[in-house]
């Protein structure tokens, strides 16, 4: 048992470092994190692996949350870290409504889209709506990928003339 905690503790000040590391990015945007913020989002983060029933091996997902989202314009540094811990559970939340069957990097793409476009920064519209009809696209076996390049993001396939 002691080696198991040693484990947990050793993994999450791994994720602390990650976190602290991600503000030499967002930086550039005015956004920064404490050490004492990366600890309660690393925390969050486990917590939110254990009510969603995941395992994550490697690194933690907010490094890449913490890229993709610091140039929002809804974000700031009052609201930094807490829109972190939701975009968080939202991730995790939807990984699992989608069956695994999106990448995290297509994910989180989405999510970006969907709370800077759909969603004006609205994080329960963006949890409750936005991706709520896309998760139910996955599950219903529709070629979301394509079609969600198409019309959300207006990019189209460059192979179709071949």
């Amino acid at each position: 048992m002691a080696d198991n905690d040693l484990m947990l503790r050793m993994s999450e000040q791994y994720q602390i470092e990650q976190i602290i590391k991600a503000n030499e990015f967002s930086k550039e945007y005015g956004l920064t994190l404490t050490k004492e913020e990366a600890t309660v989002l690393a925390q969050c983060g486990r917590s939110t692996l254990k009510t969603e029933r995941r395992v994550e091996f490697g690194d933690s997902i907010m490094p890449k949350l913490i890229r993709a989202f610091a140039d929002s314009s809804f974000i700031n540094k009052d609201n930094y870290a807490d829109i972190l811990a939701r975009l968080q559970d939202i991730f995790y939340l939807y990984k699992n409504e989608s069956m695994d069957m999106v990448s995290d990097d297509d994910l989180i793409s989405i999510m970006k889209n969907a709370y800077e476009r759909e969603s004006g920064g609205d994080l329960q519209y963006l949890e409750g709506t936005a991706l709520e009809v896309f998760a139910r696209k996955v599950r219903a076996g529709e070629n979301w990928a394509d079609r969600y390049k198409r019309e959300k993001l207006h990019i189209e396939n460059d192979y179709n003339e071949l």
